[in-house]
């Protein structure tokens, strides 16, 4: 697996265990917002060097999208059925 692509493996996997954890009783079950997940993933990893995509908006919008998903359907998000979706959409606009 490529540097890149390990880089956005990892911020999956950290987002997906903050949404996972971060889910309580006093919330009512409600799942942590991206603003929250950002702001956690912020106060982690600013000061590092090699930060990878932790910082990067739309990998860390990407993956939280992917983890919400898992979370309520409790089914893998399947990234090719999607694309392929958003490929079909485009194609009928035009």
């Amino acid at each position: 697996m490529g540097k890149v692509k390990q880089a956005i493996v990892d911020v999956q996997e950290e987002v997906m265990d903050i949404v996972m954890s971060r889910t309580s009783l006093e919330r009512g079950h409600e799942t942590v917002s991206l603003p929250e997940v950002q702001t956690i993933l912020f106060k982690k990893y600013w000061h590092k060097n090699n930060n990878g995509y932790f910082l990067d908006e739309k990998v860390v919008s990407n993956a939280y999208n992917k983890a919400v998903y898992e979370k309520e359907n409790e089914e893998e998000y399947d990234d090719d059925r999607y694309r392929d979706a958003d490929i079909i959409i485009k194609e009928d606009e035009c």
